[in-house]
């Protein structure tokens, strides 16, 4: 049992969880109502902002720089390889899903194969390279945003804590505490399972010790699957 890497995952997820219910119950039940809160408006803005900005920062940061190279590619060597140019600029995402999203490409792609370098270079960014590398913003940019927010919230939870040196209304507030404590250590395990699940997308699932087949018995990891905020 203890060699299964499902169950040791699991047994580390409690034991930070456990850790993470006293760290919290500590700082009081209001310190920690806001925590919570704090925490599930930064989880959601973030999911909001990055999904809203990945466009945005695909286009005007990347996209322009990708259409000079593909195009001054195409008119020197008169070759259209979209597998080799998935693989260059995206090479760090999962073969089978840059191979879907070409395949899918090269069945709308023959109206402008006969058309100029530019245009066709236009249509390869926007057919192949904005759905694989716009996923890959997103979710970095979601854990920037959930970062900045959360600093936010962790300075109005300063403040909160001194509560608990008040007479009578510290003890109530550090027992109800453990209540909320453990709703927000929750939440944080979460957000660690959304930084594994990130991790075994970028790497394509290559990494031994962290891939679905080895987390596939978790429970912690299946629970994070049904609620996985990126799918």
């Amino acid at each position: 049992m203890f060699k299964n890497p499902s169950f040791l995952f699991d047994m580390i997820c409690t034991a930070v969880w456990l850790v993470l219910i006293l760290r919290y119950a500590r700082k009081g039940f209001l310190a920690s109502v806001v925590q919570l809160s704090g925490n599930l408006v930064s989880l959601l803005g973030a999911h909001q902002l990055s999904g809203a900005c990945a466009g945005w920062v695909f286009e005007n940061l990347l996209a322009g720089g990708f259409r000079t190279q593909i195009a001054a590619s195409i008119s020197a060597g008169g070759v259209v390889d979209l597998s080799g140019i998935a693989e260059k600029y995206a090479g760090f995402l999962p073969a089978g899903f840059r191979a879907s999203v070409v395949a899918a490409c090269e069945r709308s792609i023959g109206a402008v194969l006969a058309d100029n370098a530019v245009v066709l270079a236009d249509t390869i960014v926007e057919k192949v390279l904005q759905p694989l590398l716009t996923p890959v913003i997103t979710l970095v940019l979601f854990f920037l945003f959930y970062a900045l927010l959360r600093l936010l919230v962790s300075m109005l939870v300063t403040v909160l804590g001194l509560v608990n040196k008040l007479p009578v209304i510290g003890t109530v507030n550090r027992w109800l505490g453990w209540i909320t404590g453990g709703m927000t250590a929750l939440l944080d395990i979460y957000m660690v399972l959304c930084v594994v699940w990130g991790i075994i997308v970028i790497t394509g699932g290559n990494l031994n010790v962290l891939n679905d087949s080895v987390l596939g018995g978790s429970l912690y990891y299946k629970l994070f699957n049904v609620f996985n905020p990126f799918l």
